[in-house]
């Protein structure tokens, strides 16, 4: 048939053709409402056809061309084979029963034949389109002229490209600095992971070099191979010559094109050049002259031939260029330019996979906003989408077929096939990146997989690459590291310590994790929280910040995998997996994620009331340690429960489990600003534990001590908070030759210790515990750490507190630039520092400087811990104070009273009008109130309760209120004039029973015999506790 189609014109062959494929249309429609199941890729080729006969109507009949002529052949030669199948699988009423179920496994067979003709009718309206293009001049011809020569051997693509004005620009910079080195070749080499859009970078370039240069000879060479770019080079001699019988081999081909770029400027685009390794002479084919080369790979080992330029993702701007014109959707109103932004990021701003990503929301109609929900569950398919008019083809290495489409799925696993080595060193290679996969996509460190190598038992499989007789060996893990590396596979860094780390783009971690089988994907998931749990557990006190912050996103990571793919093994806390849920869990509670640790211990919980019962010691310490989840969160109702439902089911047990459940609740009293209970219930457990002295233990009874003298120093007991912060930390400093957490613990004593004693107004004394701590944490856990620099800023207020200005300005303004390097500008703890340096100034008198300072602590803690926290309001008196001083009364009064109104803490009464309210009504209320809360924290010879004193008694003053303000002077000579003989006094005190060593035994039964008997709880919790302390 295709001979008899020949005969006659374009035309003729063009209408015949669209007969036959309307007929195989209404076939298919047919087959689709008769059948239970269509086959996916006869679906797509029914979506295709009518483009393609469309694309046939619109062809030039004028235009006799071969080859026109020859795709429609080819055209009508693959409906016809369609016919043909579909006779195959598509049932007639007149087949019997057995025959139609005989054609309907057809279906099922024939799928890969229906997606090999897919491709072809893709390739054929492709090829189409470009000479319907090439008829209306759209893409110039192949010819002569140097207009002609300049842009035929690479179309546009058939989608237009988004312009990358950076990237472009940079490779001209590049191109134009060999203007000023001696160098052979112009060479620029384009290095990124597939999928990064390097190929339409080079066409782009490309165009604007013949745009800007008619006379510049631009060829786009196949560099996939050393034949493929031998074939290029040939058809460009062929089309060039215009007769091909003229060549007699490759040798002469080579040869003609050499001799015309002799005598021209041109640029070469070697494309695809990603194995260096199997086509190292690629030099060969460079020809002398004045010509430029622009090469794309994604093996780093081709940047040696020139000036490298290393891709990222499309910045922000282009990616939503990209999806706007992809989707054709209206970006501009801000829930959708947000949702837009959210997709960009999923996808890593990766340009392939944002074009396959609004390919399938075109194709399905799918609002943006519903986008990443799908996507979350249809990952694969979403990956696996091409739209019509698809650009992204290449020839796969070793093979001379025609371009294969690709999705990123499909390049990157061309990538992985280029890793080294037999077939079993390539599996342990694949291991190594999988269980990366399911870790965070950055840092990856070698220590991870170094601790358990060390650690298990027998030493995996794929890890026994990496040991020599069973000790880690770095040089084949660097090397396979360096490797991927190459590869554009992976991206790489060595850490703080030195350590190797690798990261992964968040699409090649999809990727990974979807191109192995369910059962498989469930036992590197469970894999991979063993290396998690093994590292916790191997390294808790020699992590530094940066590892840990590392740490927690590989555990995020890990543990949403586990959930998303239902892994096989079990609930994360049940089972073999109770161990790893506690070991996460108390990592997360340290390092402030208290949300993901609740809910690891509640899980442990379900599991240990269900397999131990209630009354359990392990469902006892499980109900402890999510409510110390609880308390850190400021679930402090949620903490409560459970622990009195702990202490009342272990009321007839006698063991220091329930002494734990006491302090624990003691704790928790504290947090509620009931610190006579809290202070009852610590003595309790104190006494318990004078009672059982063979099982009390230091690391347990000594926090006891700290905790205790914080609750007394809040009830203004100073003197015994004192005593108790003493014997804590001879307590610690007796164990720290043996043990270094003591030494830590005895550093901790000491700030506490110091945090009283500035609190009593005693700041020389203050400063030296301060200054002991700051130091110790310093050697021990180094400078950079936030809790040597919270010690810092510590010793700092104690400085300010004595008017050494120069030296607490010096120290906070170090403690302020750490904490928010190590720890952000909106942690509490930053927030704090800065306001003290903020502090620093004002009391310097340098008040623009404060007030901008100010401002910033404001806005951070109104944001992290709300305007009715002490400390934001701390915030708003020294800034209400710091304007009142400019005189500035009635800008300070208006913030206040903004802010109070806003938390109702401003009632009408208080209000400018009112019969009973002064002038500053607002600021009155705000001093007053801090009045009061100095009054139960601070004693009266503090310097903040001074100042909020004075700044009360200013208000007063001004409101024409002489007695009020009469009275609180007075009140201020007095603490003033009591506090410095007071400091004196108890200085000797202190000197007279500072470190006289007592035993442990000593402490505990010092601990029982002077507890204090008060009873200030209900009714059926003090008998509760009467009951415990009885048995």
């Amino acid at each position: 048939m295709a001979e008899a189609l020949a005969a006659v014109g374009i035309g003729a062959s063009i209408l015949q053709f669209v007969t036959v494929t309307g007929k195989l249309i209404q076939r298919i429609n047919e087959f689709s409402s008769t059948a239970e199941q269509m086959p996916k890729a006869l679906r797509a080729i029914h979506l295709q056809l009518p483009f393609l006969v469309e694309t046939c109507r619109n062809l030039d009949t004028g235009n006799e061309s071969e080859n026109v002529l020859a795709i429609i052949n080819a055209c009508h030669e693959e409906i016809e084979d369609l016919h043909q199948m579909l006779n195959k699988i598509h049932s007639g009423p007149e087949d019997r029963k057995l025959r139609r179920a005989f054609k309907a496994f057809n279906s099922i067979r024939y799928q890969d034949r229906f997606d090999v003709a897919l491709q072809k009718i893709e390739h054929l309206k492709t090829n189409l389109i470009l000479h319907s293009c090439q008829a209306r001049n759209e893409v110039p011809k192949g010819g002569s002229t140097a207009q002609q020569i300049t842009h035929n051997l690479r179309s546009a693509p058939l989608t237009p490209s988004i312009p990358r004005r950076k990237l472009l620009r940079q490779i001209h910079q590049q191109f134009n600095e060999y203007e000023y080195e001696s160098s052979r070749h112009r060479i620029v080499v384009l290095i990124g992971m597939g999928g990064q859009g390097k190929s339409w970078l080079a066409l782009d370039f490309g165009r604007q070099v013949a745009t800007e240069s008619p006379s510049t000879l631009v060829l786009w060479l196949d560099a996939t191979s050393k034949r493929s770019l031998t074939r290029s080079l040939e058809d460009i001699a062929d089309r060039w010559n215009g007769r091909k019988g003229k060549f007699v081999d490759s040798d002469s081909r080579m040869k003609y094109v050499r001799e015309v770029l002799s005598e021209r400027e041109w640029l070469l685009v070697f494309d695809n050049y990603d194995h260096p390794d199997q086509f190292a002479d690629i030099c060969t084919f460079i020809p002398p002259g004045n010509g430029r080369i622009l090469i794309t790979s994604r093996h780093a080992d081709a940047g040696m031939l020139g000036k490298t330029i290393q891709f990222a993702g499309m910045d922000q701007r282009e990616g939503l260029d990209l999806l706007r014109r992809r989707t054709e959707q209206n970006l501009d109103d801000p829930a959708i330019h947000e949702e837009a932004i959210k997709i960009l990021q999923a996808l890593g701003h990766l340009p392939l996979a944002i074009d396959q990503a609004a390919a399938y929301i075109r194709q399905q109609r799918l609002p943006l906003h519903q986008f990443l929900q799908r996507y979350e569950s249809q990952k694969e398919t979403v990956l696996n989408q091409k739209h019509v008019y698809w650009d992204y083809k290449k020839k796969l290495h070793g093979e001379e077929k025609e371009e294969t489409p690709l999705g990123v799925l499909t390049t990157w696993e061309l990538s992985i096939q280029q890793v080294s080595g037999i077939s079993s060193t390539r599996s342990e290679v694949e291991h190594l990146l999988t269980i990366a996969a399911f870790l965070g996509h950055i840092e990856v460190s070698e220590s991870l997989f170094r601790e358990y190598a060390q650690r298990v038992r027998p030493v995996p499989e794929w890890l026994g690459r990496f040991t020599k007789k069973g000790e880690w060996d770095p040089h084949p893990y660097r090397d396979v590291v360096s490797e991927l590396l190459r590869l554009s596979l992976a991206q790489g860094n060595s850490s703080g310590s030195g350590e190797c780390c690798l990261s992964l783009h968040p699409m090649i971690k999809d990727w990974l994790q979807l191109r192995i089988s369910d059962a498989d994907r469930s036992g590197y998931i469970m894999e991979t929280i063993n290396i998690l749990a093994n590292f916790i557990d191997a390294n808790v006190q020699e992590r530094s910040l940066q590892e840990a912050r590392g740490l927690l996103g590989h555990l995020d990571a890990c543990i949403h995998s586990h959930r998303k793919f239902q892994t096989a093994g079990g609930r994360l806390g049940f089972g073999h997996l109770r161990g790893h849920a506690i070991t996460f869990s108390t990592f997360y509670l340290s390092h402030g994620r208290y949300r993901e640790a609740e809910e690891g211990f509640q899980a442990v919980l379900d599991h240990d009331e269900e397999y131990y019962g209630k009354n359990h010691t392990h469902t006892f310490r499980t109900m402890r340690h999510l409510a110390d989840a609880f308390v850190h969160g400021g679930k402090y109702e949620k903490a409560h429960y459970l622990l009195s439902k702990a202490l009342h089911e272990s009321e007839k047990k006698t063991d220091l489990e329930t002494l734990h459940i006491l302090s624990g609740l003691a704790g928790v009293y504290a947090k509620q600003d009931r610190p006579a209970d809290a202070e009852r219930y610590y003595e309790a457990a104190l006494r318990g534990h004078a009672v059982r002295k063979e099982l009390a233990k230091p690391h347990e009874v000594f926090p006891l001590y700290e905790r205790l003298a914080e609750v007394k120093r809040y009830l203004g007991k100073h003197a015994e908070a004192e005593d108790l912060y003493m014997q804590a930390h001879r307590g610690y400093e007796q164990n720290c030759a043996y043990d270094e957490d003591a030494t830590l613990d005895m550093l901790r004593t000491a700030g506490g210790l110091a945090d009283l004693l500035r609190a009593i107004g005693r700041y020389g004394e203050a400063e030296i515990s301060y200054r002991e701590a700051w130091q110790g944490y310093k050697r021990h856990l180094g400078s950079d750490h936030p809790k040597t620099t919270v010690m810092l800023a510590n010793l700092a207020i104690s400085c300010r507190n004595q008017e050494k200005f120069e030296e607490a300005e010096m120290y906070l303004e170090e403690s302020v630039a750490v904490l928010r390097q190590s720890l952000g500008p909106d942690h509490p703890d930053s927030l704090r520092a800065l306001m003290n340096l903020s502090i620093c100034i004002d009391k310097q008198k340098r008040y623009k400087e404060a007030e901008t300072k100010y401002w910033e602590v404001l806005k951070g803690r109104e944001k992290k811990l709300g305007l009715s926290h002490p400390y934001t309001l701390r915030t708003i008196e020294r800034l209400a104070h710091m304007l009142w001083m400019q005189d500035q009364h009635d800008r300070a009064e208006s913030l206040v009273r903004k802010i109070l109104t806003k938390e109702g803490k401003l009632s009408v009464e208080h209000q400018p009008r009112s019969i009973n309210c002064g002038k500053f009504p607002a600021l009155e209320k705000l001093y007053t109130d801090a009045r009061e809360r100095c009054k139960s924290k601070l004693s009266p010879g503090h310097v903040d309760a001074l100042e909020t004193y004075e700044c009360l008694r200013l208000v007063y003053v001004e409101q024409g209120q002489h007695d009020k303000a009469k009275e609180l002077a007075d009140q201020l000579a007095n603490a003033k004039y009591k506090s410095k003989p007071d400091c004196e006094q108890q200085t000797q005190d202190k000197g007279a029973k500072s470190f006289s060593p007592k035993s442990q035994e000593e402490k505990l039964e010092e601990a029982a015999d002077n507890a204090q008997q008060d009873r200030s709880l209900p009714d059926k919790e003090s008998d509760l506790l009467e009951q415990t302390e009885k048995s």
